[in-house]
């Protein structure tokens, strides 16, 4: 796991729009490979239960058409073009294929309507046989303990960030709270975590480096989100630049 503080990682890629490279595609995740970074993307389990690369729980910020992700079978969604470009949705075993151990992974499991399982299983079960190096990460604790559970090989990661910085409807203010102390750390167990940079420094992740969890930060974009995380996190998870 040296990787997860060592090798600054690739939000969604190394995607750059005014090019023509959309976030979560395959030319971002080329581009991202042969600078040697580390790539982060998101997946979302589609109707037939296949994991599909995607960050919006809807699809019409990126692509032509619009409703919810987990609403379209595959084979529909591998149609999609992505922001206008040639580039389509694709698969998460596709992308494994794409990347075959070049670089690691960084893989944020994104459940639909919070429905913990289906996604989770599904990507167990195609990083199975993957051979290059990997993680699973999600903003929803119950995620992580699906996979301390029932692939505890899995190295797994917990996302957080101060949840008063944002509406993230449907949250109790007591689930508020236990979530931006990752307080749920002590049932899931992660192998690190991943905090909003916006919220550094906060006092949950420097206990979890002190107990030896490394600390990564998203989403660095600017000069002063760098300073920010040199001083309060292990590595970046970035955009817009090239560290």
């Amino acid at each position: 796991m040296a990787w997860l503080r060592d090798l600054p990682v690739a939000h969604r890629g190394l995607h750059d729009a005014a090019a023509g490279v959309p976030e979560n595609s395959r030319a971002a995740f080329a581009a991202a490979a042969a600078a040697g970074y580390a790539i982060e993307f998101d997946i979302q389990v589609s109707a037939d239960g296949v994991p599909m690369v995607f960050h919006d729980d809807t699809l019409d910020r990126m692509t032509p058409e619009s409703g919810r992700v987990d609403t379209w079978r595959c084979g529909d969604l591998r149609d999609l073009q992505l922001a206008g470009t040639a580039e389509t949705i694709p698969t998460l075993a596709e992308v494994l294929r794409l990347i075959n151990g070049k670089v690691p992974l960084l893989i944020e499991v994104k459940a639909a309507r919070g429905k913990v399982g289906p996604l989770e299983a599904a990507t167990a079960a195609v990083l199975e046989n993957y051979r290059g190096r990997f993680a699973v990460q999600s903003f929803n604790p119950q995620s992580i303990g699906w996979f301390r559970r029932h692939a505890p090989r899995v190295a797994r990661g917990q996302i957080s960030m101060d949840y008063r910085m944002d509406d993230e409807g449907g949250v109790k203010p007591w689930q508020a709270w236990f979530l931006t102390h990752m307080l749920f750390n002590r049932l899931t167990r992660p192998h690190f975590i991943a905090y909003d940079v916006r919220a550094l420094p906060q006092r949950a992740v420097a206990r979890a480096r002190a107990a030896g969890l490394p600390a990564l930060t998203w989403t660095v974009r600017t000069p002063a989100d760098r300073k920010r995380a040199a001083a309060n996190a292990d590595n970046i998870i970035f955009e817009g630049f090239r560290p």
